[in-house]
């Protein structure tokens, strides 16, 4: 049996061994959970990031949901202003037929004046058809389009001709300002020839009472051939500019002039500007007068090639 005081040491050592390695395994356990605390925290840390960045992401690529009551009102307002294009010469061509089915055989003059109206009411549907036809072919995105170096003065001279008898019987003097030999464009010669005729028949159907002029300026500036179609008709009002070249826009505005159209003249324009890589302003003062301005890439054959 060992001595008393070795006894009192044993005893009082092992308590204390055990109690040092409790706190060693104490210290332990704490260190191996703030580690893992630590990369759980980096990995809540770093997921954190990444949703806020997902959420960065959707927000910038996000695809603003449009107003379909906006749309569906655009949509009946096109289809009246298209139904009432089509209705009125239609019901001008059933009178002047009911007219002309109670003249005699000898009112030979009331005939040609009936028929002459009657002509006039087909020919305006067959342009809104035309056109209609025209603006659906556009809105075709992958639709192949046939281009061709084109001389825009000789379209020019071609819309001119088509358009001077009826600017002759509204007083309206028009003619070309250019280049005998203007550089060329790549394009589709009948889109083009349509683009200009729609922007002259624009200045005529809103020239004023006393007529007045038409130019179809053409310059050219580095790598671009601008035209210009100037008039000094009774102009756009100031608030209606951002809209004319809308499918379906018709001005709210007290102080716009009405005229007869379909409204689809511009918006072709605007479509057709676009598929030649070009753009479209305009300039105008109520009252006074409007510019449309179109510029177009000069065709370079050694680009092409």
């Amino acid at each position: 049996m060992p001595p008393l005081d070795t006894w009192m040491v044993l005893t009082l050592r092992f308590p204390l061994i055990g109690t040092i390695a409790l706190l060693v395994l104490f210290i332990l356990l704490i260190v191996f959970t703030t580690r893992w605390f630590r990369r759980k925290f980096g990995q809540i840390k770093v997921l954190t990031l990444r949703v806020e960045e997902l959420n960065t992401e959707i927000e910038s690529s996000k695809v603003q949901i449009p107003d379909t009551s906006s749309i569906q009102e655009a949509y009946l307002q096109f289809t009246y202003n298209i139904s009432h294009e089509v209705s009125n010469p239609l019901q001008s061509v059933q009178t002047n037929l009911e007219n002309m089915a109670d003249c005699s055989p000898e009112e030979t003059g009331r005939w040609k004046q009936y028929y002459t109206i009657i002509k006039q009411e087909i020919k305006r549907l067959f342009t809104l058809t035309e056109n209609l036809r025209l603006l659906s072919q556009l809105e075709r995105v992958g639709e192949p389009v046939k281009r061709e170096p084109v001389n825009l003065k000789g379209v020019i001279e071609d819309v001119i001709m088509a358009q001077s008898e009826r600017a002759l019987t509204k007083n309206i003097n028009l003619k070309y300002q250019g280049p005998n030999r203007p550089a060329k464009v790549l394009g589709n010669r009948d889109h083009l020839f349509q683009l200009i005729i729609n922007l002259v028949d624009n200045s005529i159907k809103y020239s004023k009472d006393s007529g007045g002029k038409i130019d179809i300026v053409l310059s050219e500036e580095n790598d671009s051939i601008h035209v210009m179609v100037t008039d000094d008709g009774i102009g756009i009002p100031e608030e209606d500019l951002p809209f004319v070249f809308d499918t379906t826009y018709r001005s709210p505005s007290a102080g716009s002039v009405r005229r007869t159209g379909s409204g689809l003249g511009l918006a072709i324009v605007k479509r057709i500007v676009g598929q030649h890589e070009g753009n479209i302003r305009v300039n105008s003062v109520f009252g006074e007068g409007t510019t449309m301005m179109v510029d177009l890439p000069i065709y370079n054959p050694a680009s092409q090639e």
